[in-house]
């Protein structure tokens, strides 16, 4: 009994002293967004621990999202005060057309799990989401603009936000598109990644022109992310970047930055036969984040002049 009482004693706050912050957990920490995360909570001095899957490293906690039991002792284990939802699943759009069932798990069935465990910890959740919730047609969307996905992607994205707005009062989600910055040992590439590796192998890339949208630098949303956690400003966001371009004029500008060869592109008019639908021309209002935010939110020229010294940085 005294033992108990003593512990309850060592564990309660002082007067007069401020508890210590708990610590942040960024799911996926070891992906192209999450790095970027933990780079600045670390600036910060914010604690925080990090999970990954397929790209596990030093310190990170093991963690497949899709298994509650591990999520729950994910969470145990940290305490979070906020979770930053960073983890990714390889394949995307068509993966989640040709899988459902996995993709109803990870992006619908796990989130589920977050929220549960979010809600009996009383942990803020930071989410990604898409702007595939929308289906192209008008633009640029607000964040409370009526909902279309078009294809099974954007349609789990979109339940994963209606469970979290229904059982978390604590909650961020961000919508975002085109998310792009180098990250050589990934195994989800982003857009311009992929072009990287192709065309420095001398192979060309069919490139879509009839694709439009908003490139997102990397660094920009973590520290878009951060900021809305940090506030904490709770709701629904659209963050992108401030261009608005096709994916073959994307590409080829990334070209001439990058130093890649431009010749080797190859411009895909119009949707090939079989194409998973998808928002053709998916331009989202960043009105209501330029409001209330300070972090900017960078044009493509700014971005890919950032993701050309992160890649001299890595020797790449």
């Amino acid at each position: 009994m005294f033992a108990e009482r003593a512990a309850e004693e060592r564990a309660a706050p002082r007067p007069g002293v401020s508890p210590a912050p708990r610590p942040s957990l960024v799911l996926g920490a070891n992906g192209l967004i999450g790095q970027r995360i933990g780079r600045l909570l670390d600036t910060r001095g914010d604690p925080w621990r990090g999970t990954g899957r397929t790209r596990a490293g030093a310190g990170l906690i093991p963690l497949d999202i899709t298994d509650p039991a591990a999520v729950a002792a994910a969470f145990e284990a940290v305490r979070p005060g906020v979770v930053y939802h960073a983890a990714n699943l390889a394949g995307g759009v068509d993966f989640c057309e040709s899988r459902p069932d996995e993709a109803a798990a990870f992006h619908r069935d796990a989130t589920r799990a977050l929220v549960a465990q979010c809600r009996a910890h009383d942990a803020l959740l930071v989410f990604i989401s898409t702007d595939y919730v929308f289906d192209g047609t008008s633009g640029p969307n607000r964040e409370d603009d009526p909902k279309h996905p078009l294809n099974r992607y954007g349609a789990f994205k979109l339940e994963a936000e209606h469970l979290i707005v229904s059982g978390l009062d604590r909650h961020v989600i961000v919508r975002t598109t085109n998310v792009f910055g180098w990250d050589p040992e990934t195994v989800t590439p982003n857009f311009v990644m992929g072009l990287a590796r192709t065309l420095s192998a001398g192979k060309p890339m069919n490139v879509p022109s009839f694709l439009w949208g908003n490139p997102t630098d990397a660094t920009d949303l973590a520290a878009a992310l951060v900021e809305l956690a940090v506030k904490p400003a709770h709701g629904v966001w659209h963050v992108v970047g401030s261009s608005f371009v096709d994916r073959f004029a994307w590409a080829t500008r990334a070209c001439e930055v990058l130093g890649l060869d431009a010749a080797l592109l190859r411009e895909v008019a119009g949707p090939p036969p079989g194409m998973v639908p998808r928002p053709l021309r998916s331009w989202l209002s960043t009105d209501k984040f330029r409001a209330a935010c300070v972090t900017p939110l960078h044009d493509l020229e700014t971005g890919l002049a950032r993701m050309k010294r992160e890649r001299e940085a890595a020797g790449g």
